[in-house]
């Protein structure tokens, strides 16, 4: 008997159980460059895996969600924000009888284009590509799927499946839907001329995923405030604390509740009326009192500044190092700032010619940055050290 034929062959007739809106691995699309198959793991697992092994998921533990580089070691990072919708998404998924390796997989990747400082290095980078007249700017989302496919192991990348590279790009979980349907139809051989943020998934897996996101975050950023000091949870409206409650857990569980029962049988992931009108109103709270809170907003432009003097020093050293060629400015600049050696070897990447734009090259190393690495880099390139 053949152990590794009977487990694969377990795994797809398991598969077979799901719903028939779920996406099984049998039905994948495949890698653009195909691999053998794994006796254990079906694809989408395989895909988890790999996210879980790669440096820009590791790095996910230093970079903001909110709060920015907070001393406090209980306030959320961007790591633990992918792992609380893997967890949700994943829950939420058994009970309608989804496919939870494409779920996790898709969840634990879904910000990994995110750059450092949260919200704030996305917009200030957004602004610095617009001004330099690149016209669809950036987007976490569009970066998320490049730093999979080209920037990952020196440009070879992680080879995911398509739905999953597709669950990444089309996530957009700043978009607040009631419902969010698959789109079947899209081409998922074209998913890389995708710039912009109107593209549903095409799996409801994602879907599910894109919805979560919010669901995820919510509930956290008010639970981090209140230890924060930001706001109190006495501040909280009666209204959000009688329907949804005050707490995190709380929160997650109503919301969570209603996406099963809403969502049950259909071709889409949706929330009751009556529980998004609540997730509305507190999304509109945490706007109001958290995000745009007077001490967020300073911090925000404080770390602003920090990602666009790092661009614009950066894509100074780059014409003048003649793309790292000049070989004597290297060496002299590596003497004073020694992190610069990262980005020299960073621009070694596979996929970078002659011909690529520095903007492309300098884009991709700023948001692949941590908040603390980001912070150490701006220290070594604009603070002199003593000469006595």
């Amino acid at each position: 008997m053949n152990s590794e034929f009977d487990i694969a062959r377990f795994l797809l007739k398991d598969e077979e159980k799901l719903s028939p809106f779920a996406k099984k691995s049998s039905e994948s699309l495949g890698r653009v460059s195909p691999i053998k198959k794994d006796p254990f793991r079906l694809e989408f697992a395989r895909d988890e895996t790999r996210i879980l092994h790669s440096p820009p998921f590791r790095r996910l533990k230093h970079k903001t969600q909110v709060f920015l580089s907070p001393h406090n070691d209980h306030i959320c990072t961007r790591m633990e924000h992918v792992l609380h919708v893997s967890s949700i998404a994943a829950v939420i998924g058994r009970c309608l009888n989804l496919n939870t390796d494409l779920i996790n997989a898709i969840a634990k990747a879904h910000d990994l284009g995110h750059p450092p400082f949260g919200h704030a290095g996305e917009r200030v980078l957004d602004r610095v590509l617009r001004n330099a007249g690149v016209q669809y700017g950036f987007k976490h989302e569009v970066h998320g799927l490049r730093v999979v496919d080209k920037l990952t192991n020196y440009g070879s990348g992680l080879n995911l499946t398509y739905e999953v590279r597709d669950g990444i790009i089309s996530h957009c979980g700043e978009r607040f839907e009631r419902m969010v349907p698959p789109d079947r139809s899209r081409n998922l051989y074209e998913i890389e001329n995708i710039n912009e943020r109107s593209f549903y998934p095409s799996t409801l897996e994602g879907c599910l995923v894109r919805l979560v996101d919010r669901i995820a975050y919510l509930g956290r950023d008010l639970e981090d405030a209140i230890k924060a000091g930001i706001i109190k949870k006495s501040d909280l409206p009666q209204e959000i604390v009688k329907n949804l409650g005050a707490e995190n857990g709380k929160i997650i569980g109503v919301f969570v509740n209603d996406t099963i029962s809403s969502s049950l049988g259909k071709d889409a992931i949706e929330m009751s009326e009556e529980i998004f009108g609540y997730m509305n109103m507190l999304k509109e709270f945490n706007y109001k009192y958290i995000y745009m809170h007077p001490e967020v907003e300073r911090k925000s432009r404080k770390t602003a500044n920090i990602i666009e003097l790092l661009y614009s020093e950066l894509d100074r050293i780059f014409c003048d190092s003649e793309r790292g060629k000049n070989i004597g400015f290297v060496n002299l600049l590596v003497k004073q700032a020694p992190l610069i050696e990262i980005f020299f070897h960073f621009i070694k990447n596979t996929n970078y010619t002659d011909g690529t734009p520095s903007w492309r090259i300098i884009t991709d190393y700023v948001a692949g940055m941590t908040d603390t690495f980001a912070e150490r880099t701006f220290m070594q390139l604009f603070i002199p050290d003593p000469v006595v």
